[in-house]
């Protein structure tokens, strides 16, 4: 059994989830300092 592929798929997969996580973080990010800039606005 070819091994490399099997190893070229996981990092693939897990640079992906990575990937993925570091841009729901800034989404996330970009959303929290909307929030706090609207409840100063509020104010």
């Amino acid at each position: 059994m070819n091994y490399e592929f099997m190893y070229a798929a996981y990092s693939v997969a897990w640079v992906i989830i990575f990937a993925y996580i570091f841009i729901i973080d800034k989404k996330q990010s970009k959303i929290q300092k909307e929030i706090e800039f609207l409840k100063q606005i509020e104010k």
